[in-house]
């Protein structure tokens, strides 16, 4: 074990890439607590809301312990009211967005009745710098999928990119924020993990994410698919992740099968260079179908021309979606 505070581990990745098997393997690990997803811990540290509340000048934990309480993410853990707000709020206050943050967390895992907690939440993948500063003792694991499972994973759910095109898209931004924000931090700090390599040799692995995180090694950790259940019961959309219930499997999904030509050699186009860089071979030859690159150069750049995140098109499927 290291010598200053516990690591915080971040779970990171593009979505549909395995980060929740990960996330419900550490939670399963007898001294880890690892919550759902959120969308506070960037959200709240922006300037426009240090400016709001005159964290500048004087940080307020009340103010901040009502954002999250008005958070629905942080909602979705489950904690009282009453209890949330003493744990946010001290004694001691905190003196930082940063300490709220952990006294969140530590709240989470308390109840849990764990002494450590970790954060999965995919889309940190694109704010490793950001959140590597807020916490010194932040360590990352980024969860790489093959981008053409990925796209495949994305048809079995309702929400997410609506198309081949958009995938691509969001897998090639994704993945490589992380792969390029992450080797900054350091080997101590950043750790890329492919999720093949996970279900085919999960204890391997495991162990030495464990070790990585100043984990000791815990058989159950592999045992997690037994508590599916409980773990599927608690994220947003629960019918999303069926297959925890299964030990680890290769081989659920294949692209191979289940995209047709047509949509691997437009895949490719967009993000072939990335999965090329992330260890994955092209299908097709680089240069692709004539046809299909000249489709993906189009759909690239009528989405830089507008601006365009998938965050905002999430944002506005969920929308339309009612309550889960």
């Amino acid at each position: 074990m290291s010598n200053g505070p516990a690591a915080f581990p971040f779970v990171v990745g593009c979505g549909r890439s395995g980060t929740t098997l990960l996330r419900a393997i550490l939670d399963s690990h007898p001294d880890v607590a690892v919550p759902d997803e959120v969308s506070f811990v960037v959200r709240f540290a922006r300037p426009h809301y240090a400016l709001r509340y005159g964290w500048p000048r004087g940080y307020d934990p009340a103010a901040a312990a009502g954002l999250l309480l008005g958070n629905e993410s942080f909602r979705r853990w489950g904690l009282p009211d009453d209890e949330a707000r003493a744990a946010l709020t001290g004694p001691p206050a905190p003196t930082s967005y940063a300490a709220t943050v952990r006294r969140a967390y530590a709240a989470y895992a308390a109840r849990a009745g764990k002494p450590r907690y970790a954060d999965k939440t995919p889309m940190h993948v694109l704010h490793l710098r950001r959140l590597g500063r807020m916490f010194p003792e932040a360590r990352f694991v980024h969860l790489v999928r093959d981008g053409r499972d990925v796209a495949a994973s994305y048809r079995s759910v309702a929400w997410g990119p609506s198309g081949i095109d958009d995938a691509a898209l969001l897998w090639r931004r994704r993945v490589s924020a992380g792969r390029r924000a992450g080797p900054r931090l350091g080997p101590g700090r950043y750790r890329e993990v492919r999720y093949e390599d996970l279900v085919a040799e999960p204890e391997r692995v495991v162990r030495e994410l464990c070790a990585f995180l100043d984990l000791t090694w815990d058989d159950r950790v592999l045992s997690y698919h037994e508590r599916a259940g409980e773990v599927i019961a608690a994220t947003r959309f629960p019918a999303a992740h069926g297959r925890l219930a299964q030990p680890p499997t290769p081989g659920l999904r294949d692209w191979r099968r289940e995209l047709s030509a047509a949509e691997v050699a437009r895949f490719e186009a967009i993000a072939g260079r990335e999965l090329e860089a992330a260890g994955y071979e092209r299908a097709a030859p680089a240069a692709g179908p004539a046809g299909a690159v000249a489709a993906a150069g189009r759909v690239v750049a009528d989405h830089a021309r507008r601006g365009w995140t998938h965050a905002r098109a999430g944002a506005r499927v969920l929308a339309q979606r009612p309550a889960p």
